[in-house]
């Protein structure tokens, strides 16, 4: 199992501290960032095990959520979403990724969590239309961060930046070639009900 990402703290922001709507923004965002990075580690999980998708998700609610750490704090509703969302049809998730990558690049040559990582945001900007794609992909780069210290944040960067340009390219003012989109969105699984606004 991948470690949690470096740098994450036990501690929510102090009460006290700022403004009410400030807080409570703050809350809400480490919430959905430690349901980000808790799918992440499930995704992971389960590429390296034969264990099911439910079996996972029934595994962190029952250990990792209840322990005092950053999981504790997760939203509990967004990691369930990004986890079965993106097992739901993981091969269409790994065929769109992989027409994001460069030519000489592919999934099997990637580090599993770094498959993982790019699954739950490849996921997120197909099933979670409500949250915008820039803040997608800067959770990601920021989950990223977590987990690798070279160039892996740079390169989850650009691969769901070039995903979010084909999927949501209405929100960065452009329109995708026609037969990208099109093979992108055919080959997308179909999305999972919308969860809370990011």
């Amino acid at each position: 199992m991948a470690a949690a990402p470096a740098g994450t703290s036990d501690a929510l922001p102090e009460a006290g501290s700022g403004r009410p709507a400030a807080r409570q923004h703050d809350r809400r965002h480490d919430r959905r960032t430690q349901a980000r990075i808790a799918a992440v580690q499930a995704l992971y999980q389960l590429s390296a095990t034969d264990a099911a998708p439910d079996d996972v998700v029934d595994e962190f609610h029952l250990h990792r959520m209840r322990e005092a750490g950053p999981a504790a704090v997760a939203d509990k509703a967004l990691f369930e979403e990004i986890v079965r969302g993106a097992c739901g049809d993981r091969a269409a998730l790994n065929r769109m990724i992989g027409e994001s990558l460069s030519e000489n690049w592919s999934l099997e040559r990637m580090d599993r969590v770094l498959v993982a990582l790019l699954n739950a945001g490849a996921w997120e900007l197909l099933g979670r239309a409500e949250t915008p794609a820039r803040v997608v992909i800067a959770e990601y780069v920021d989950v990223a961060r977590g987990f690798f210290d070279k160039r892996e944040p740079a390169f989850v960067n650009g691969v769901l930046d070039r995903l979010a340009r084909t999927l949501r390219s209405g929100e960065f003012g452009e329109e995708p070639e026609a037969s990208e989109a099109t093979d992108i969105r055919n080959s997308a699984p179909t999305a999972g009900k919308a969860g809370p606004e990011v």
